[in-house]
C-alpha cells in the first residue's frame, strides 16, 4: 500500500511538473500515458459499466445548454444558486439540481455548497462559440444517428454504409443528406460553421509540414490574374486566411469556395481572399490554379461521390502545373488510434462517409485520373496531407 501511495504521488508530481512547463507536446504525451495507465488499471467490468453509463452526462449537459443554465453559470466567477438559475432560465429548480449532479462529479461545474454552482475551466470553455455550437450540432445531428445506427444496420443485414440512405436519413426521417438538412435549419447551420472553424483553430496547419516554397510558390505564375490557391468547401475561410498570413506576398489570387448559404454566413475574411459560391459536384469554374485544396471534405462522402468531386477538380487542373491537396486523417492499416477510429464511426453515422487508408485514397485518386505524389504525415492522431497531380 505504501509503495502504491508513493507511486501515485510521484505520478501526480510528474503531471504537475508537465503542466507547469506549458509544453503542449509533453502534456499530450503525459495524457497518452495516463490513458494507457487507465486502460491497465480499469477492470473489464468497470470498462463495460463506464460505456453503459456514458450517454447520461452528455444528455444532461445538452438539456442544460438548451435551458441556458450552463451559459448563466459561465457568466460570472461567483456561484449561482439553483433558485437563481431557475428564476433566470425558467427551468424547474429540482430538474436543474438533478441535471447538474453528474456534471459536478465530472468537473464541468463546481458545487461549492449545497445547490450553489460555480463555473470551472470546462464551463468557460463550453460557452466558446465554436464549442457551444459544436456540442449542439453534434448532439442534434450526430448523437441521434449514432444511437439509431445499430438498429439501422440490423435492418440492412449489417451491410457496410456506402451511401444514402444511411443512419442519418433513417434517424431523422429525411431524404436529405446532412448538408441539405442544415440548409433548412439556419441556426443549426450557424452552429455547424462555428464548430468547423473552431475545430481548425488549434490544429496544425498543412503548410506547417508541407514544403510550400518549393512545391507551390516556386514556379507559380506571377500574373496577378492567375490563381494560386482555392480552398474548396472551406467554410468560413479559416485555412485560407491563415495561409495568407503566413505567405502575405505570395503571387496570384486566393479563392474561398463553398455553398451559397455558407458563403453568405461568412462574417470576417481578409480582403485578399475572394468569395465564390460553388458546389463541388459541379464543374470547377476556376481553371489552371496552382493548388486545389480540400480540408476534411472527402471523409464526408462515399467513394462514388468522392470520385465525382475529384473528377470535377481534375478537369480544371493543368498538367505539370496544378496540384491537388487533401488534408485528411490517413488511417494506418492496423491499430488505428482512438480519435480517428471514432471519427470514422461518426462519418458513417452522420454522412454515410468514412476515414480512409493510404490504399483507399490511392484508389480514389486513380479512378479520377489522378495519382499520389506523397502522403505527408506527422502522426497517426493528426490530420495528414495527400499530395496529388494529374496522371501523365
Amino acid at each position: 500500500m505504501a509503495n502504491a501511495e508513493k507511486s501515485s504521488g510521484d505520478f501526480l508530481e510528474a503531471v504537475q511538473s508537465v503542466l507547469a512547463s506549458k509544453d503542449e507536446t509533453a502534456r499530450k504525451q503525459m495524457f497518452g500515458a495516463t490513458m494507457r495507465a487507465m486502460a491497465m488499471l480499469e477492470s473489464p467490468v468497470d470498462t463495460v459499466w463506464r460505456m453503459i453509463m456514458s450517454p447520461h452526462a452528455p444528455s444532461a449537459l445538452m438539456s442544460l445548454i438548451k435551458a441556458g443554465v450552463i451559459q448563466e453559470i459561465a457568466k460570472s466567477d461567483s456561484p449561482s444558486s439553483a433558485d437563481h438559475l431557475a428564476n433566470v432560465t425558467g427551468a424547474d429548480r429540482l430538474l436543474i439540481v438533478r441535471l447538474l449532479r453528474p456534471l459536478n462529479a465530472l468537473g464541468v461545474v463546481k458545487e461549492i455548497s449545497q445547490e450553489e454552482y460555480a463555473p470551472t475551466a470546462i464551463t468557460k470553455a463550453l460557452v466558446d462559440r465554436a464549442l457551444l455550437g459544436g456540442y449542439q450540432f453534434m448532439f442534434s445531428g450526430a448523437t441521434r444517428s449514432l444511437v439509431n445506427m445499430p438498429f439501422y444496420l440490423e435492418k440492412t443485414g449489417f451491410k457496410n454504409v456506402e451511401g444514402p440512405p444511411g443512419p442519418f436519413q433513417d434517424a431523422h426521417d429525411t431524404d436529405d443528406n446532412m448538408f441539405q438538412w442544415l440548409i433548412k435549419d439556419p441556426p443549426m447551420m450557424v452552429n455547424f460553421n462555428a464548430f468547423m472553424t473552431g475545430q481548425r483553430v488549434d490544429r496544425k496547419q498543412w503548410f506547417d509540414f508541407f514544403d510550400v516554397e518549393d512545391i507551390l510558390l516556386n514556379g507559380a505564375k506571377m500574373d496577378p490574374d492567375a490563381t494560386l490557391l482555392i480552398d474548396i468547401g472551406g467554410g468560413e475561410g479559416h485555412d485560407i486566411s491563415e495561409f495568407h498570413k503566413r505567405y502575405p506576398d505570395a503571387p496570384g489570387r486566393l479563392v474561398l469556395q463553398d455553398l451559397p448559404p455558407v458563403i453568405d454566413s461568412v462574417q470576417e475574411l481578409t480582403p485578399k481572399v475572394e468569395r465564390q459560391k460553388y458546389d463541388f459536384f459541379q464543374p470547377q469554374p476556376v481553371k489552371g490554379a496552382r493548388c486545389y485544396y480540400f480540408r476534411s471534405i472527402f471523409h464526408d462522402w462515399s467513394d462514388a461521390d468522392c470520385i465525382r468531386i475529384l473528377k470535377n477538380t481534375a478537369e480544371a487542373m493543368t498538367p505539370g502545373y496544378s496540384k491537388l491537396l487533401m488534408s485528411e486523417f490517413v488511417l494506418p492499416a492496423s491499430n488505428t488510434p482512438l480519435y480517428p477510429a471514432l471519427l470514422d464511426i461518426n462519418m458513417m453515422a452522420v454522412l454515410n462517409g468514412m476515414e480512409r487508408t493510404e490504399a483507399q485514397f490511392s484508389n480514389l485518386l486513380d479512378a479520377a485520373g489522378l495519382k499520389v505524389v506523397k502522403f505527408w504525415s506527422i502522426g497517426a492522431e493528426i490530420e495528414g496531407l495527400v499530395e496529388a497531380v494529374l496522371k501523365s
